[in-house]
């Protein structure tokens, strides 16, 4: 295969016909990775130079759809970092505050197929036992429409559970065949929903009390990331916190938002009189002035 230079005009106009075909902008993340993931497909196609995958793109209904799949990232599991969960426990929950007394809201960020939001119900769920008038409501969310879809679905194969002890596996679980199933209770906690992380916040999107954006902001430009801390810092209620994942780190601006309350984990709190209700408005507002 030809080496592929990134300044290659073909290389942005295949970029463009995606974000046309389907609405997945490639400029606000890192320019290797998408180098990189692109390559597996024009390797699969047997295409040399972008201008010939992006013939295959034009021309094959299928591809479009093939390469969002690459470029889209799906490495997930039940429990990821079950550390990371420990700490959530003994660290956040015991001094979390909740909306009105009673519930708590979290978002799942780029949830993937639901693995990750039905971790963190499984712990709220545990930890509610023994919290009476304690509800929790959590928000997931993903540009993969066929990965929301799965976590709607919440059917996974067995080998998917190998971090589930054996009573979460019997009680927050159906065994069916090679498969299990999540049970109803579970489910019920959750509202998935398809949607683009770098595009506008509906008003829902507020006061949440955790929010777990882990392992998806490595692979956005660093201007993008400094974004989403301020959004993310004017949507999380007074004394809530930001989860990362175990390789991302606040860096520059973004520390004005955020205090770090434990590293190893990656676990951020929203400092005080950043993180208001109403604030949200505001940030809005300057990110779609700017």
């Amino acid at each position: 295969m030809i080496p592929i230079q990134e300044e290659d005009p073909h290389f942005k106009k295949v970029l463009a016909f995606l974000l046309k075909a389907k609405g997945f902008d490639g400029h606000h993340y890192k320019p290797n990775y998408i180098k990189r993931r692109v390559a597996v497909r024009m390797r699969a196609m047997g295409t040399p130079t972008y201008q010939d995958y992006l013939h295959v793109l034009q021309n094959n209904r299928q591809e479009p759809s093939l390469l969002l799949d690459r470029l889209t990232i799906h490495v997930t599991e039940f429990f990821r970092d079950p550390e990371v969960y420990q700490a959530i426990r003994s660290k956040l929950l015991v001094s979390l505050p909740t909306v009105d007394g009673t519930r708590i809201k979290v978002w799942c960020a780029g949830c993937s197929t639901g693995e990750e939001p039905y971790s963190v119900a499984i712990l709220l769920k545990e930890w509610t036992f023994t919290q009476p008038g304690v509800g929790f409501d959590i928000f997931a969310t993903d540009f993969d429409a066929a990965s929301v879809r799965t976590g709607e679905k919440g059917e996974y194969p067995m080998e998917s559970l190998r971090k589930i002890t054996k009573a979460q596996m019997t009680r927050w679980f159906h065994l069916e065949g090679q498969k299990v199933r999540v049970v109803s209770d579970l489910k019920r906690s959750i509202r998935f929903r398809t949607h683009d992380l770098l595009s506008d916040w509906t008003t829902d999107f507020t006061d949440f009390h955790m929010i777990f954006c882990r392992n998806l902001l490595i692979y956005l430009t660093s201007e993008q990331q400094q974004k989403l801390y301020e959004r993310f810092a004017g949507i999380i209620a007074p004394g809530g916190y930001l989860i990362l994942g175990l390789t991302e780190t606040l860096l520059g601006p973004s520390r004005k938002y955020f205090q770090c309350v434990d590293i190893r984990h990656r676990i951020y709190q929203v400092l005080p009189g950043v993180g208001l209700p109403g604030n949200n408005a505001k940030k809005e507002k300057r990110a779609t002035d700017g």
